[in-house]
C-alpha cells in the first residue's frame, strides 16, 4: 500500500513548526504559539511530519496526548491521568492470574502501580475474550508470553516482580474456578476503596 502524501504546509508555518521546543515553564504559561495547537488539531502538523525537540511537535504530543488524557480524567492531574503517582495518592488494588515459582496462582487484592493497573486490565480483558472463545488458546499464549512482569508493591510478602499467567488451559482452570467461588478478577482504581470488600 502506497504512503498517504502528507500535507503541504505553510512556509510561516514550516518555520514556526521547526522551531527549538519550549521549556516547561513556558508551556505552563501558554508561550505554545496557539497557530500551532490549531494546525494539529486539524492534523496538518502530525509525528510524521514534525521533529523530535521541535515546537511543532510539542503542539502534536499536547493535542494528541496530553489534552485527551485530562479530558477523560478530569478528577486527576496531568501527572495521574499519564500514570504517575503523587504523594499521598492510594494504590490500585488488583487481582489477577499470575505464574509464581510454585505454580499458577490468583494474586488476590495485590497493589500496584498505576501504570501496571493498566497492563492488568489489558490482561483481563484478553482473559474475558479466551473465556467466552473470542479468541483462540494460541494466540492468548502468543500474546501474553512476552510481556514483562508486573511489580508488586504490597503485601509484603509478594513484593517483586510476577508474570502474567500466560498458559491458557491453567488460566481456564483458575477462571472456572473463580466462578464456582463467585469471585471476579478485578481492579480497584484507589480513587475509592470498597471496605469490605464485595464478592459477586
Amino acid at each position: 500500500m502506497a504512503p498517504r502524501p502528507r500535507p503541504e504546509l505553510p512556509r510561516a508555518l514550516h518555520r514556526q513548526a521547526a522551531r527549538p521546543k519550549l521549556s516547561r515553564r513556558q508551556l505552563r504559561k501558554g508561550k505554545l504559539p496557539p497557530e500551532l495547537l490549531d494546525a494539529a488539531r486539524r492534523g496538518l502538523l502530525t509525528k510524521t511530519n514534525t521533529a523530535k525537540g521541535s515546537q511543532g511537535r510539542q503542539a502534536v504530543d499536547r493535542v494528541k496526548g496530553y489534552q485527551p488524557r485530562v479530558a477523560h480524567h478530569p478528577e486527576l492531574t496531568a501527572r495521574q491521568a499519564a500514570g504517575h503517582e503523587m504523594p499521598g495518592d492510594l494504590l490500585p488494588m488488583v487481582t489477577f492470574y499470575a505464574q509464581l515459582g510454585a505454580g499458577p496462582a490468583v494474586l488476590v487484592d495485590v497493589t500496584v502501580s498505576r501504570r501496571d493497573a493498566r497492563r492488568v486490565g489489558r490482561y483481563l480483558s484478553l482473559v474475558a475474550q479466551l473465556t467466552e472463545g473470542r479468541i483462540t488458546p494460541a494466540a492468548f499464549e502468543r500474546r501474553v508470553k512476552g510481556w514483562r512482569p508486573i511489580e508488586i508493591l504490597d503485601p509484603p510478602g509478594l513484593r517483586g516482580q510476577v508474570r502474567f499467567l500466560a498458559d491458557p488451559s491453567a488460566v481456564l482452570a483458575l477462571a472456572e474456578i473463580e466462578r464456582g467461588e463467585e469471585r471476579e478478577s478485578w481492579i480497584d482504581s484507589g480513587r475509592k476503596r470498597p471496605s469490605p470488600r464485595r464478592r459477586r
